[in-house]
């Protein structure tokens, strides 16, 4: 009777005991939540600053060639359109719209996870808008804030492949985002002399500085709202297919840049090219 009555009294004592350490537990790690919290807020904040300069700088340094820079002029101080573009092709793209849009902001959709932190504050960096949400997360979410920032008269940034891929390969939501706002949507691409590939799934292109770029931008693509989606996956098929176009005129028009300039060279070093010097003559 007594053993039985201490058990009675020792269990909830050792429970008492197992509650307050799981709560001192939790406080700590709660404690760290905090903490990490707050430098990787600090953190972002300095990418964004330090890579919004790095950007500036570095595709600042590059000559610059457009094809069908007229689309782009036409359309974008009217908004509502959707530039459409690959994921690996983000670098130079962003800074060719805060360049050259200085009137008209855009609407990026970014990832909610947290390396999607840092896109989104350095989006905010360059005075420009982020919307946070991706097809796995906060997708329905995200789309209602893309139509609503196109209603608003905005453009919006899309990578059709993004986030997670399959790399260069456009996913249907584009679509049936211009089809539910009839925003236009816009192919653009873009490639450098001067670069370096990431070894990530999408083989993300690193501008490097004192290159050429060439950026591309084709035909816009109205998609009616009346289509069946058979039909949608055509215009899906069509948005593919021309952004790859995009992706060899930009590779042609730095071949051919890089070609002229390596006959200017042959011919300003040849010796037929040099200017005949008569010889000086003494006396």
């Amino acid at each position: 009777m007594h053993v039985e009555d201490s058990g009675r009294e020792v269990a909830p004592t050792a429970r008492m005991q197992v509650v307050g350490s799981l709560y001192r537990i939790a406080r700590a790690a709660h404690g760290w939540s905090r903490v990490e919290l707050s430098v990787h807020k600090v953190l972002t904040v300095v990418f964004a600053s330090s890579f919004n300069v790095l950007l500036r700088c570095v595709c600042g340094s590059n000559r610059l060639t457009v094809t069908g820079e007229h689309i782009f002029h036409e359309h974008v101080e009217q908004g509502g359109n959707i530039f459409a573009f690959w994921h690996s092709r983000l670098f130079y793209l962003v800074y060719f719209y805060v360049r050259h849009a200085r009137q008209r902001k855009v609407a990026m959709l970014v990832s909610l996870s947290r390396d999607g932190d840092y896109g989104a504050a350095l989006v905010r960096k360059l005075q420009q808008d982020a919307v946070r949400g991706s097809t796995s997360r906060g997708g329905q979410r995200a789309v209602r804030r893309l139509a609503e920032k196109i209603a608003e008269g905005r453009n919006i940034a899309i990578t059709p492949d993004g986030p997670r891929g399959p790399a260069f390969h456009v996913n249907e939501g584009i679509v049936k985002l211009a089809q539910i706002t009839g925003a236009r949507i816009i192919p653009v691409s873009y490639d450098a002399t001067s670069k370096r590939l990431l070894r990530s799934w999408d083989r993300f292109v690193i501008v490097k500085p004192f290159g050429r770029v060439h950026v591309a931008f084709g035909e816009p693509i109205e998609v009616p709202k009346g289509i069946t989606p058979a039909e949608r996956t055509q215009y899906r098929e069509k948005l593919e297919r021309t952004l790859h176009e995009l992706d060899g005129i930009c590779a042609m028009q730095l071949s051919r840049g890089a070609a002229r300039t390596k006959a200017q060279i042959s011919a300003t070093a040849s010796p037929e090219a040099q200017p005949v010097v008569p010889p000086h003559r003494a006396g």
